[in-house]
């Protein structure tokens, strides 16, 4: 809770106070003052006290008391609240037969839900019509005031019905790409191009509303990019950035759509090579919390530096600009360590990679290892994941470069288990875990050059599929393997990558 909020709390529970005392004020204060709750030593503490001896039920009269006191601080804190504050009071108006009061504020209800797009909320005002038409034997009411209301609920049932099948189809297409990032294999391209061959998904569909064509763009752009198909994943954002500025009204309860887009859109430039445009969006992405009407909450706060964070990472490994990054991990170490226990072990798996990676990239490769082991370490996340998979590669291009030859056997054992158990078992992972086979079995430079070309030629040729582009998201193993062939820097070698990008293309024309 915020500090306004437990002020409120106190004078909320101040009313039903007996003798100035309050046992829900009591135990509220002793639990604020934990770092963390602890029931053993609140027992201790109040064993003298006759609320103990029935604690469980003082603890949910307390989580009661806390939640109305809530619902009270927050009654106008967002469109729905404040709507379906005056729902009740048309429900008041209407249980005292003032009939012509319980229509005005009715009208009020309606004007507000439309202009807001609640149509949830105008279903409910087209219940409170009918009983209205109905109070008196339908007196006053006309044939066409009939036919008026069968023809709104239609509509607005045809608006939902757009906005349902639209939210299905983006549940049923980012379960699949949150656990696997881009489509890499047939089934999941099948999957895919058989929801996006659905009617609300084609170009120029007409759709009802403004949460509709957020959808839309929304779904468009997500499976655009899974396909590695860049440029219209950009201008599909762009529509969707374009439309919350001058939609705002409709989403100003929902901030969060406006990070969401402005941060995949900094991600898609940046692959595009179009980092200027990149930066740009990140400068409007860092100061979107202070144009929020309410200052910003601490998990609001946190998403942003751990999205800015990835976002500003991801750009400067993709430029080669290792250094600057690397720059940065002071910084961002604290900001973990601050967030710990919070922040979700999928960002962090995420954080923990680009960090390793910016390390390998700047040539700090014992920083580099060690946030690689802790990202791979990381609790609760879930192995089938496309960041923990590359993660595992890219701790055997570390222990290849530190030439850990006593650890990398048991590392190569430890990663063609895992993509043999994960069902990982890609072109480039493979690649790569030939690789390292050739390099602990080379007897000579001849024989380790070799190895290198080898996996030259099929990156090369990866490079061009457009499923196997997914992993130049993550890291550039082309470019490690030809710094290592011309003996210069990995840097140098991204470095030269990007600048051989023209402005505006993704991988598929710059190859």
């Amino acid at each position: 809770m915020t500090r306004a909020e437990k002020r409120y709390f106190k004078l909320y529970t101040s009313r039903h106070v007996v003798s100035g005392h309050s046992n829900h004020q009591t135990l509220f204060d002793a639990i604020a003052l934990m770092e963390e709750y602890d029931e053993a030593a609140l027992l201790k503490r109040f064993a003298e006290e006759a609320f103990i001896h029935r604690f469980p039920i003082t603890k949910r009269r307390l989580y009661e008391a806390i939640l109305a006191s809530l619902d009270a601080f927050h009654a106008e804190s967002s469109v729905d609240a404040r709507l379906r504050r005056m729902l009740h009071q048309v429900e008041l108006l209407y249980q005292r037969t003032l009939y012509v009061d319980a229509g005005r504020m009715l009208r009020s209800v309606r004007q507000l839900a439309r202009q807001n797009d609640r149509q949830t909320i105008l279903l409910d005002v087209l219940d409170w019509e009918r009983r209205l038409a109905e109070r008196s034997n339908y007196g006053g009411v006309s044939q066409a005031d009939v036919d008026t209301l069968t023809a709104e609920a239609s509509a607005l049932h045809e608006e939902l019905r757009q906005v349902e099948e639209l939210w299905a189809l983006k549940s049923h297409s980012f379960l699949l790409l949150y656990r696997t990032g881009h489509v890499r294999d047939a089934q999941q391209a099948t999957e895919l191009a058989r929801l996006n061959e659905h009617p609300l998904l084609r170009e120029g569909a007409t759709l009802l509303t403004a949460r509709g064509r957020f959808l839309h763009h929304h779904v468009r752009s997500a499976m655009a990019f899974a396909q590695g198909d860049l440029s219209t994943c950009s201008e599909q954002l762009t529509l969707n950035h374009t439309l919350l500025l001058t939609e705002k009204e409709r989403f100003r309860d929902e901030p969060n759509l406006l990070f969401s887009v402005l941060s995949n859109h900094i991600y898609v430039l940046s692959r595009l090579g179009r980092f200027a445009e990149a930066e740009g969006l990140l400068k409007e992405f860092r100061m979107l919390p202070a144009t929020l009407p309410e200052a910003p909450s601490p998990d609001l706060e946190m998403k942003v530096f751990a999205t800015a964070t990835s976002l500003e990472l991801a750009m400067l490994g993709r430029s080669g600009d290792f250094s600057k990054a690397v720059a940065k991990a002071s910084v961002i170490e604290q900001r973990l360590m601050d967030y710990e226990g919070r922040l979700g072990t999928l960002r962090k798996s995420g954080l923990l990679f680009q960090l390793a990676y910016v390390h390998f990239g700047a040539g700090e490769l014992d920083k580099a290892l060690r946030y690689s082991h802790r990202q791979l370490n990381e609790g609760t996340v879930d192995e089938a994941t496309e960041v923990h998979s590359f993660g595992r590669v890219l701790n055997l291009l570390i222990q290849v470069d530190m030439d850990k030859k006593d650890l990398l056997p048991y590392a190569l054992r430890n990663t063609e288990r895992y993509l043999a158990g994960s069902k990982r078992d890609f072109p480039l992972e493979k690649a790569v875990v030939e690789l390292v086979k050739l390099r602990l079995k080379a007897r000579n430079a001849d024989a380790v050059r070799t190895a290198y070309q080898q996996l030259r030629e099929v990156l090369v040729k990866l490079e061009q599929d457009p499923r196997e582009r997914a992993v130049y998201d993550h890291f550039d193993p082309l470019a490690w393997v030809e710094s290592k062939l011309n003996g210069r820097p990995f840097a140098e070698r991204v470095r030269q990558r990007a600048d051989q990008r023209p402005p505006g293309t993704d991988d598929r024309q710059a190859a």
